[in-house]
């Protein structure tokens, strides 16, 4: 079987398991990204949160070695798979980005899994040497996808199809030399849209492409520790709790793209419990046995920042409208809450709800 044709197999098997689109890129294609990753650090105002961007940037230091840690790879299999097609329950709306709601990586009964594990046992039949790592990816996939012409690099660092930003990459390493490159068709962003970077809460979108992790509200509500009483970007959060979508849903590409079709497995029966005030109230073991694994950046050990998260937008609502009173039930537990985070954070909107 020529190299060719071993490629257009695994291109025509991908699309038949349900990707949008799929290519095969030589790895010296990627040479170009640690390059970029440096240019862009580089770029970043030297503010007092430079150091947090780049212990984040730094984290891309596999994607510059791949070579080194998989001798044997040759190519990479980029397949994009468009995600926008699922209902999105009320509790969730502007509060978890519609990303990690439908996150498939580590959702076994999910379709997109399913038909990643489809393709990979697909190319291990075809007698490849297969890699991949379904949480965050061996190699760097927004770039493979846009060098392999499978779209294009949105202005708040989004990789861009036909259907929009809402779309999962994956990408596995392969022992052989294929090549299947394709050409995208979708118009990049204009020069002079910046709706982005004006809408962005926090102002984490610095400049086109550059995105600053220290300001980004995923980085901050999600991936890292928080303390909101000393945050400067607390009220900003709004009622964002779990990341963020607002760069991604006011980008004229993403206008009208997003198609509530499907249910996703389990996020229904997750929404019952997904008030604010509910999520204050949850027990803990609740949280790490159910929330935990669907919103895996939050891990285990970090319970309570689902409780102050909650809390920080709920200050967010009250501050509009009308500051709860110090009997308040939702207050009140949280004071009584086992998290000294939580009950700072109790403590904290009283203060203010006083002032």
């Amino acid at each position: 079987m020529s190299l060719s044709y071993l490629a257009d197999s695994i291109h025509d098997a991908a699309l038949a398991f349900g990707y949008e689109s799929c290519a095969a890129i030589p790895l010296a294609l990627l040479d170009g990204f640690g390059v970029e990753v440096d240019r862009r650090l580089d770029s970043t105002p030297d503010d007092g949160l430079k150091e947090v961007d780049r212990a984040v940037f730094n984290n891309f230091g596999a994607f510059r070695r791949l070579a080194t840690v998989y001798p044997w790879a040759r190519a990479a299999v980029v397949a994009v798979m468009s995600y926008g097609v699922y209902q999105i329950p009320a509790p969730f709306k502007d509060r978890v980005a519609k990303y990690f709601c439908v996150d498939s990586r580590r959702d076994p009964n999910s379709r997109e899994y399913l038909a990643s594990a489809a393709l990979e046992e697909f190319m291990v039949a075809k007698g490849l040497k297969v890699e991949t790592e379904r949480k965050y990816g061996l190699l760097p996939l927004r770039w493979a996808a846009h060098k392999a012409g499978l779209g294009q690099g949105g202005r708040n660092n989004f990789f861009y199809t036909q259907k929009g930003s809402w779309v999962h990459l994956e990408a596995w390493l392969v022992d052989q030399k294929l090549e299947r490159l394709t050409t995208s068709d979708l118009t990049p962003c204009p020069d002079g849209c910046r709706a982005c970077q004006k809408n962005c809460p926090t102002g984490s979108l610095a400049e086109a492409y550059l995105t600053r992790p220290a300001k980004c509200l995923t980085f901050i509500n999600a991936l890292r520790p928080v303390d909101w009483v000393e945050n400067p970007y607390s009220t900003a959060a709004g009622t964002w709790i779990f990341g963020c979508d607002q760069c991604q849903n006011v980008c004229p590409h993403n206008q009208g793209a997003w198609r509530e079709e499907r249910e996703f497995p389990g996020l229904n029966e997750l929404a019952k419990d997904f008030s604010l005030e509910r999520l204050v109230a949850l027990d803990y073991d609740y949280i790490r046995a159910n929330l935990a694994p669907k919103f895996w950046y939050i891990t285990p050990d970090r319970a309570w920042q689902w409780k102050v998260n909650a809390l920080n937008a709920l200050k967010n609502d009250w501050a509009k409208n009308a500051w709860p009173k110090d009997k308040d039930p939702v207050l009140r537990r949280a004071l009584a809450d086992e998290s000294l985070e939580v009950q700072r954070m109790a403590n904290w909107i009283l203060t203010l709800a006083k002032s």
